[in-house]
């Protein structure tokens, strides 16, 4: 058993659930190229990965693990820390997130995490990127670009939903690095230790933990006044199914996170924004490509789990068969009935049948 303080769950990848899904977030991302996959499962090269816990942070799914730092758990702590009883004099402090005092790169936050510590947070969140650029982590640029982008997209989503909530991002001269990589686990350990993992409900599906911590984020800041955002936030996508479905069932049966889902008489097809995680399984899945991706803009929807209707099928029983089938055109035979009546009829002709056609 290694004691290699990062972990993959094959389980959970997304590799794992469909074979043709070749997800490469977080072997893109490593600056190190430590992450490369044998036999389609993914492979962290120990001597190779400097534990930055970037690809945690980029994983959809959750599915890269770690012993010493887990983001969810951090949110939580704090979230906790600030429930006991000096809450009120932490209002109008700040909570400065550094890679220093955390013991990983802030990469390993997404804008999941982001969103819902500023939320639940009474303290003004502060990220400090000042060491970022000159970081030896940060080869290529990758990590800074990483984590740009998860602030990007949190800072926009909380300016439309909770203004008042955006983090700050302090960026000023180079913090000194020469005993970075003496102290940059220091704190994590310390982290783990204080936190007490089973107060934290686990999902019982493969629902991202910090999907879970994001929506009941928004349920409790949720209002009429900021319900409904104008911007285009990819933690928060919409599925609708054209006529052109087959109804053929590959993308419900195949869906991870059971987003998509039929109504009792199947009848229906309704998608669930707040368990999507957008590994497009179903769009590739569908042979004949009747997804049409968007961006949910009700926040209800998305936190409350609401489901919206992504077709609704015109169900018959086929005159053939005599089984339910989807019917796009008012037709009465179902497709494979049809195509069978079509290529093999004449097998079920008698020879007097044959005659009278001339044949």
């Amino acid at each position: 058993m290694s004691d290699f303080l990062l972990s993959v769950d094959q389980l959970k990848c997304l590799r794992n659930d469909y074979a043709h899904n070749n997800c490469s977030i977080c072997v893109d991302l490593c600056p190190e190229r430590a992450i490369n996959t044998d036999r389609r499962k993914l492979k962290i090269d120990e001597s190779a990965c400097t534990l930055c816990h970037g690809c945690i942070g980029v994983c959809p799914t959750e599915a890269i693990e770690s012993q010493k730092f887990e983001p969810n758990f951090y949110i939580a702590k704090e979230i906790a820390f600030e429930n006991n009883e000096i809450k009120q004099k932490l209002i109008g402090e700040s909570l400065k997130m550094s890679c220093k005092d955390l013991g990983a790169c802030l990469a390993v936050f997404d804008e999941s995490h982001i969103i819902s510590l500023a939320l639940k947070s009474q303290r003004k969140i502060e990220l400090d990127l000042s060491g970022c650029e000159p970081c030896d982590l940060n080869k290529n640029g990758k990590l800074k670009t990483c984590i740009d982008m998860f602030i990007l997209e949190s800072i926009n989503f909380l300016s439309e939903f909770a203004p008042k909530k955006v983090p700050s991002v302090i960026a000023v001269k180079k913090d000194e690095r020469r005993n970075f990589f003496k102290t940059i686990f220091k704190r994590s350990a310390n982290i783990a230790e204080e936190i007490n993992e089973g107060e934290i409900e686990r999902p019982k599906t493969k629902i991202p933990l910090k999907r879970i911590l994001l929506k009941n984020a928004i349920k409790d800041a949720i209002e009429e006044e900021n319900r409904f955002v104008a911007g285009n936030y990819g933690f928060a996508v919409t599925k609708e199914i054209t006529k052109d479905c087959s109804n053929c069932k590959s993308c419900v049966e195949f869906c991870p996170t059971n987003a998509l889902f039929y109504s009792n008489d199947f009848s229906k097809i309704y998608f669930q924004s707040g368990k999507c995680t957008d590994c497009s399984i179903c769009n590739d899945i569908c042979d004949p490509k009747a997804f049409v991706d968007g961006f949910e803009k009700d926040m209800s929807l998305f936190a409350f789990d609401k489901a919206k209707t992504a077709i609704e099928l015109d169900m018959r029983p086929c005159r053939s068969c005599n089984m339910a089938f989807a019917s796009k055109n008012g037709e009465d035979i179902c497709p494979i009935c049809d195509g069978y009546e079509k290529n093999f009829s004449d097998m079920f002709l008698t020879a007097e049948e044959l005659e009278a056609r001339g044949e």
